[in-house]
């Protein structure tokens, strides 16, 4: 077969064009190969007098060529991805995705007239239901009509008048185009045909084409593919981001129950190696509803199918959405644990959290694994977004329906911008609620043992904008009443005043406040990096200067300030000072802060990683059926909590565990699992799969059946050690480890000032080294153990320590060793 290769097509000029692309790139796979083109005759090339609808759908242009590649006249057909059934005949397959053209749909007139320009009662020729839904969202007062018949007669019904504008795939007419070129057809193609017409690209994100639009699709028999030589030639003219976006789509379409004339959309791309998908369908027939999802590319069908499920669930729900509501959350100085409760709940249950540079990253990793996180910035003299931009961004998700969660530094209403926030949503009638934060204005001086007021010493305080150029320093004026200020015997507050704090001093002690008032600028409040400096007003600039201050910081003045040194209640501890980035999953990060937080360390909450169940009907019938099993295996941690998240989940009742022996990987999993109420009947002194695996079968008699409920990726030595021994197990892969890419710019800005890195897993490892490639400066590594340093030294990732005890707490006992070493 690999001499000589038959090609079907359809006999309309687009196919055979299509057809010779195909041709034309198994000529350069396969060089020696003879190809021979074989038109066939389709009824949907022969009744062009009805709808697709009302004769058969997408397989009227399609049966005659896949009995032909079941007969064996063909060894390939070529498609259009879009008039493809969703479902194969027995015995037909895909054998490649050669490439998607241009995506998008065209709306063509004769005189120019867009289409939102157009007026009431115009006629456009589509037939497509689909098309037809989404033209009168764009302008509900054109009509559609019923149009069928290649792309040149469409175009020639145009030009006679019989519709106002027709709608046409853009990659149809440009593989026209280009084919012209370079062929001659009987047809005798005629640039100037298409010249006399005007076309009009609709943008996807207005209007979204067909499943599999654009994409070019080879169908072949699964015998032929049999033959090793034509399975190869198959595989080389594959494109695989091609391929992705087609079983995304076709995934979706099958999912959704769409057909040729069902309002059903769909499109897919790439970036890197993530899928990004939206799709829309009319349920009811007449409304449109849309939405997207994003995931792993490998994962394309699995996405096309959850993104069908989420559009039928709302497909009840017909009427225009309403907005979602926006959060302005104040986040709190900078320790994660001053944010309000409520300020913690609206960010676990954000669908879009837009946040600034002073928001903590641990109060980021609170967020739901598919909530997404856009960054703002406004750090001083890098300001990521204007403000116009951020308020735009809110408008415009929560117009998408969605909870939105503004994050601030320190309270939204204190020197932020928080009110022109809310009135921007108030003008856009978006509903809003205000969560106010800890300030920094007098949280800042608690943590260094300054009370802004005390009896007998400061009655009232004052907080000021250091943003504002002082009066005198450029003849400017200036909205601060620095002689009022000089005058009162209370605390003054600048915040954002570093840069300013020069003028500042020279202006109050030019309106008459005393220069050996005592001082205080306070560093990076409430975090690990917290420095203070101590001074004078007359002296206070020159001081900071000489220490390094640099924003953000505040400035106090007054005589409470000389209370810093009495009442400085921070205690120095092992880590105290240190920025350690913890990057496990959610839970164990959690776990972990708490025990690093006790040493003295800023702990810095950096989940690379995340756990995505199986499916429910995987893991249903395993839980439900656990009773038969007398050894339950976990190797980790995350498996016991979502074994015992799903017995609840199942409604299993725990009675039924009664007879089961545990057996766990170390300590770590030990204590998840006593945290369920149960104790390890089995743990290897070494806390490896290795030494589980050995120690297990020792404990098991021949009768025992074991259920080893473990990750996807996990080690499979447990499985090759049972198999060896003969003995009765199950293996399920309960979960799987996925890398979180929404943390990469996170971590890159975290990392600049971090002393640590703690890894308690090799995913981790390997979620690290793929979104630092290219970084060759980084904090030290400490790896929880032998197993995980492993895996950094194979991703060439230099290990600065490793825990004696595979554990939490053994991860802070080695960074407390390695800090007194040094």
């Amino acid at each position: 077969m690999a001499d000589k290769i038959r090609i079907g097509t359809r006999k309309s000029l687009l196919a055979r064009v299509q057809t010779r692309i195909v041709a034309e790139k198994l000529k350069d796979i396969a060089p020696e190969t003879e190809i021979e083109i074989i038109p066939i005759v389709t009824e949907g090339d022969l009744r062009l007098d009805k709808s697709l609808g009302s004769f058969g759908g997408k397989g009227v242009f399609t049966k005659e060529l896949e009995q032909a590649l079941l007969d064996g006249r063909i060894h390939m057909a070529v498609h259009s991805a879009k008039d493809m059934p969703v479902d194969f005949p027995a015995g037909l397959t895909l054998g490649a995705v050669v490439e998607r053209a241009e995506w998008e749909d065209m709306v063509v007139t004769a005189d120019g007239k867009g289409l939102k320009e157009m007026t009431p009662g115009t006629v456009i020729g589509t037939g497509s239901l689909r098309r037809s839904l989404q033209l009168k969202m764009l302008n509900p007062g054109i009509r559609t009509k019923e149009i069928r018949g290649n792309v040149q007669t469409r175009l020639q019904k145009l030009k006679e008048g019989q519709y106002d504008a027709i709608v046409l795939a853009r990659a149809g007419i440009e593989r026209l185009r280009r084919d012209g070129e370079k062929h001659t057809n009987p047809e005798g193609i005629d640039e100037d045909f298409y010249r006399q017409f005007y076309y009009e690209i609709l943008d996807t994100e207005d209007f979204l084409p067909a499943a599999g639009q654009a994409i070019l699709a080879v169908e072949v028999s699964e015998k032929a593919l049999e033959d090793k030589n034509f399975a190869e030639i198959c595989r080389k003219l594959n494109q695989k981001e091609a391929e992705y976006q087609l079983l995304a789509e076709r995934s979706f379409l099958k999912n959704i129950g769409g057909g040729c004339n069902a309002p059903v959309s769909a499109f897919s791309w790439l970036e890197g190696e993530q899928l990004f998908m939206k799709a829309g369908f009319a349920g009811d027939g007449e409304h449109m509803i849309f939405n997207n999802i994003q995931g792993r590319a490998a994962d394309a069908e699995k996405l096309g199918e959850e993104l069908a499920e989420s559009l039928r669930m709302s497909e009840s729900k017909p009427e225009k959405k309403q907005p979602g509501k926006v959060f302005l959350v104040g986040a709190g100085p900078g320790d994660a644990g001053l944010v309000t409760v409520k300020g913690l709940w609206c960010i676990r249950h954000a669908d879009v959290i837009v946040y600034d540079y002073l928001a903590s990253d641990t109060l980021l990793n609170e967020a739901g694994e598919h909530a997404e996180l856009v960054y703002a910035g406004k750090q001083s003299g890098h300001h990521h977004m204007s403000q116009e931009e951020i308020q735009e961004i809110l408008l415009e998700k929560a117009f998408e329906g969605k909870m939105v969660v503004r994050l601030k530094g320190g309270d939204p209403f204190i020197f932020g911008r928080g009110g022109e926030e809310a009135l921007a949503l108030r003008t856009a009638e978006i509903p809003f609620e205000i969560v106010p934060g800890v300030s920094s204005a007098y949280s800042v001086p608690a943590y260094a043992g300054i009370p802004v007021t005390h009896r007998g010493v400061a009655s009232q305080v004052h907080f000021i904008t250091g943003h504002e150029q002082a009066a005198g320093s450029g003849g400017e004026t200036c909205s601060v009443d620095y002689a009022g200020l000089a005058k009162c015997g209370g605390t003054l507050v600048f915040l954002m005043g570093i840069k300013r704090m020069e003028e500042i001093c020279r202006a109050l002690i030019q309106k008459g406040k005393d220069r050996n008032t005592p001082a205080v600028v306070i560093q990076n409040g409430t975090t690990g990096r917290q420095k203070e400096v101590t001074a004078t007003l007359g002296t206070i600039a020159e001081t900071c200067k000489k220490a390094g201050i640099q924003p953000p910081g505040i400035l106090v003045i007054g005589e409470v300030a000389g209370l810093s040194e009495k009442l400085r209640w921070r205690q120095q501890l092992p880590l105290s000072g240190k920025r350690v980035i913890l990057t496990g999953t959610g839970d164990l990060v959690r776990r972990q802060h708490q025990s690093l937080s006790e040493k003295g360390a800023e702990a810095i909450d950096l989940s690379l990683i995340y756990i995505e169940a199986a499916a429910d009907k995987e893991l249903r019938p395993v839980i439900q059926g656990v009773g038969s099993f007398s050894w339950l295996v976990f190797t980790s941690s995350n498996g016991v909590a979502l074994f015992f998240e799903s017995v609840k989940k199942f409604d299993v009742d725990y009675r039924r565990l009664a007879h089961l022996k545990f057996a766990v990987v170390g300590p770590g999993t030990g204590d998840m699992l006593r945290s369920y109420g149960f104790r390890a009947d089995y743990m290897p002194e070494r806390y490896a799969s290795e030494s589980l695996a050995q120690g297990l079968a020792e404990q098991t008699a021949s009768s025992d059946r074991v259920l080893v409920f473990r990750a996807e990726e996990g080690s499979k030595s447990l499985n090759h050690c049972f198999e060896s021994k003969g003995i009765h197990y199950k293996d399920v892969a309960a979960y799987t480890t996925r890398v979180d890419r929404r943390k990469q710019d996170l971590l890159l800005r975290a990392i600049k000032d971090a002393d640590y890195i703690t890894f308690a897993s090799g995913s981790a490892i390997r979620a690290f080294a793929e979104m630092t490639e290219g970084l060759t400066e980084y904090p030290k590594l400490i790896c929880i153990g032998p197993v995980t340093a492993g895996e950094a030294e194979k991703a060439g990732l230099s290990v600065a320590a490793t825990a004696e005890k595979y554990t939490i707490e053994g991860l802070t006992d080695c960074l407390c060793q390695l800090q007194n070493r040094e």
